[in-house]
Protein backbone atom coordinates (compact mmCIF):
# COMPACT_ATOMS: atom_id res chain seq x y z
CA UNK A 1 0.00 0.00 0.00
CA UNK A 2 0.93 3.42 -1.02
CA UNK A 3 0.23 6.89 0.33
CA UNK A 4 0.00 9.19 -2.01
CA UNK A 5 -0.35 13.51 -0.62
CA UNK A 6 -2.55 15.37 -2.84
CA UNK A 7 -3.45 18.68 -2.29
CA UNK A 8 -6.93 19.96 -2.45
CA UNK A 9 -6.96 21.12 -5.78
CA UNK A 10 -5.85 18.14 -7.39
CA UNK A 11 -8.32 16.08 -5.66
CA UNK A 12 -11.09 17.66 -6.85
CA UNK A 13 -9.66 17.86 -10.06
CA UNK A 14 -9.36 14.28 -10.38
CA UNK A 15 -11.78 12.34 -8.10
CA UNK A 16 -12.47 9.46 -9.81
CA UNK A 17 -9.41 8.66 -10.89
CA UNK A 18 -8.34 9.08 -7.01
CA UNK A 19 -11.07 6.71 -5.54
CA UNK A 20 -9.79 4.19 -8.53
CA UNK A 21 -6.67 4.42 -6.69
CA UNK A 22 -8.03 3.80 -2.94
CA UNK A 23 -9.89 0.91 -4.71
CA UNK A 24 -6.52 -0.62 -5.57
CA UNK A 25 -5.40 -0.29 -1.70
CA UNK A 26 -3.90 3.14 -2.17
CA UNK A 27 -4.15 5.79 1.00
CA UNK A 28 -4.91 9.26 -0.12
CA UNK A 29 -3.54 12.07 2.07
CA UNK A 30 -4.60 15.02 0.79
CA UNK A 31 -4.40 18.74 2.55
CA UNK A 32 -6.76 21.19 2.48
CA UNK A 33 -6.53 24.76 1.01
CA UNK A 34 -6.62 25.66 4.61
CA UNK A 35 -3.81 22.94 5.52
CA UNK A 36 -5.90 20.41 7.39
CA UNK A 37 -4.95 16.97 6.41
CA UNK A 38 -7.40 14.33 5.48
CA UNK A 39 -6.67 10.14 5.23
CA UNK A 40 -8.65 8.66 2.14
CA UNK A 41 -8.05 4.92 2.64
CA UNK A 42 -9.87 1.60 2.39
CA UNK A 43 -11.24 -0.42 4.93
CA UNK A 44 -10.19 -3.97 5.09
CA UNK A 45 -13.92 -5.60 5.38
CA UNK A 46 -13.94 -4.74 1.80
CA UNK A 47 -10.08 -4.49 0.21
CA UNK A 48 -9.76 -6.81 -2.61
CA UNK A 49 -6.43 -7.44 -4.14
CA UNK A 50 -6.75 -6.03 -7.64
CA UNK A 51 -4.10 -9.74 -8.54
CA UNK A 52 -6.28 -12.23 -6.09
CA UNK A 53 -10.13 -11.34 -6.52
CA UNK A 54 -10.92 -14.52 -4.75
CA UNK A 55 -9.04 -13.16 -1.86
CA UNK A 56 -11.55 -12.99 0.83
CA UNK A 57 -10.78 -10.89 3.60
CA UNK A 58 -13.47 -11.51 6.42
CA UNK A 59 -14.97 -7.99 8.16
CA UNK A 60 -13.52 -7.80 11.59
CA UNK A 61 -17.03 -7.81 13.40
CA UNK A 62 -17.81 -11.36 11.41
CA UNK A 63 -14.29 -13.26 12.40
CA UNK A 64 -14.00 -15.86 14.89
CA UNK A 65 -11.11 -17.43 15.77
CA UNK A 66 -10.63 -21.42 15.73
CA UNK A 67 -9.44 -21.66 19.27
CA UNK A 68 -8.08 -25.12 18.61
CA UNK A 69 -5.94 -24.13 15.75
CA UNK A 70 -4.68 -20.68 17.66
CA UNK A 71 -3.50 -23.01 20.55
CA UNK A 72 -2.00 -25.50 17.92
CA UNK A 73 -0.02 -22.53 16.25
CA UNK A 74 0.88 -21.11 19.93
CA UNK A 75 2.44 -24.38 21.18
CA UNK A 76 4.01 -25.34 18.00
CA UNK A 77 5.32 -21.45 17.39
CA UNK A 78 6.87 -21.59 21.58
CA UNK A 79 8.37 -24.87 21.12
CA UNK A 80 10.21 -23.72 18.25
CA UNK A 81 11.22 -20.65 19.97
CA UNK A 82 12.57 -22.18 23.10
CA UNK A 83 14.04 -25.05 21.66
CA UNK A 84 17.94 -25.10 22.88
CA UNK A 85 17.21 -22.88 26.12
Amino acid sequence: MNIINLSQGEFQENVPFSLRLVEKGNTLKVTTDNGIVCIISPVASVAQDPEAPDLNIPNPDEFVPDPVGTRTYVDAALREMTQGL
